[in-house]
């Protein structure tokens, strides 16, 4: 019998984990990483870096609450604490360890500046982008109490549900606005994602509750997109003096926002973003699929391998910009400049997935990222 899967979240899984290493493949251009050698600026793919990066982390945390939904509520999955956390553990944290040696030893060992304490908080914290699995066991543990929570009030006070559910999205709404600092692995991130993947939890929630279904139509999609791009634009001419390709600096009447405006504007492109997203995925799959249907075997072996792609998908891009001799080669046209970040993506999108596939040949790799 096969399993179950959500269908939406099927194909939005293996889209924002695409849309992530798109990203990064366009980091040297974005001023995200120290740009590679000869390697010149470039306008356009500062903003495509920029117009992706506006949502695309946030969606998975949003899709790791929706999920969790679904198993807790609609499939009645929910197990105690201490496997719940333990189950959690091996699934994000181990990883987190195993990978963040092994990338540490590649790029990072210096054997004259090598400190055991520095290493090893450096690899705890989540080394490079690995940060993001030590913050989502955070989620995970919190979001299992807030479900505890709510599975009380609708077994004994049923009408408070839906105001203490929407209570506190507006409450992890507000703190998700707050900067913490200082703890370890993940605990300073993990307020701001908190929000959105209790967003996405509750999403799933009224959606199953109330048995809403897809109705609000194309036009409420492109709203959303075109709030997230004004919001994305507002954000950023605000933070920069003067935008690439733009002829003008920033308007004084924007230039010196309260840290507060910025990060509400910051809220309203990455929820616009993501729900933009969810809606157009979920209208188009309304329209183009059967009731009931599930989806292809492609699809879900492309989810199947996105956890790995998530993880591997660094090493050889780390490889590619800073220690193979690509971009010098790429670099000496101008149309190499162009091709550039797409060879890197194409590369490193075929390497990581055959490396997670190979790995889940394996019983080590189905533990790590099975």
């Amino acid at each position: 019998m096969k399993k179950t899967l959500l269908y939406e979240i099927s194909v939005i899984r293996p889209l924002v984990i695409f849309l992530l290493v798109v990203y990064h493949s366009l980091c040297v251009f974005t001023g995200g990483w120290t740009p590679p050698q000869g390697v010149p600026d470039n306008a356009v793919y500062w903003w495509l870096g920029r117009l992706i990066s506006g949502f695309r982390i946030e969606t998975i945390a949003f899709v790791g609450g929706y999920v969790f939904c679904y198993q807790c509520v609609e499939a009645g999955r929910r197990t105690n604490v201490l496997p719940f956390l333990w189950k959690k553990f091996k699934r994000l944290i181990i990883p987190c360890f195993v990978f963040g040696i092994i990338y540490y030893a590649i790029f990072c060992y210096r054997p004259e500046r090598f400190r055991l304490y520095v290493a090893f908080w450096r690899v705890a914290n989540g080394i490079s982008h690995l940060w993001f699995l030590p913050m989502l066991f955070w989620c995970f543990s919190a979001c299992w109490l807030i479900d505890r929570l709510l599975d009380w009030l609708s077994r004994r006070h049923g009408a408070w549900l839906p105001w203490v559910g929407w209570l506190l999205l507006v409450v992890l709404a507000g703190v998700s606005l707050l900067r913490v600092t200082g703890l370890r692995m993940g605990l300073s991130r993990a307020p701001y994602f908190l929000f959105y993947f209790y967003l996405g939890y509750w999403l799933r929630h009224v959606l199953f509750v109330q048995r809403c279904g897809v109705q609000w139509g194309w036009g409420v999609a492109a709203v959303l997109w075109v709030l997230y791009l004004l919001f994305l634009l507002l954000h950023l001419q605000t933070t920069h003096l003067r935008l690439p390709g733009f002829g003008f600096d920033c308007p004084h009447w924007l230039r010196g926002c309260s840290r507060v405006v910025l990060r509400l504007l910051a809220l309203g492109h990455t929820v616009c973003g993501l729900l933009a997203l969810y809606a157009t995925v979920s209208l188009w799959l309304w329209r183009h699929r059967a009731p009931g249907s599930q989806p292809s075997a492609w699809l879900r072996e492309c989810s199947r391998l996105c956890y790995g792609v998530y993880v591997l998908h660094m090493f050889f891009l780390q490889w590619f910009y800073y220690y193979s001799p690509m971009p010098v080669w790429f670099c000496e046209t101008e149309a190499g400049v162009w091709l550039l970040p797409w060879c890197a993506l194409a590369l490193t999108m075929a390497a990581s997935t055959l490396g997670t596939w190979l790995l889940l040949k394996t019983r080590t790799g189905r533990f790590l990222i099975g």
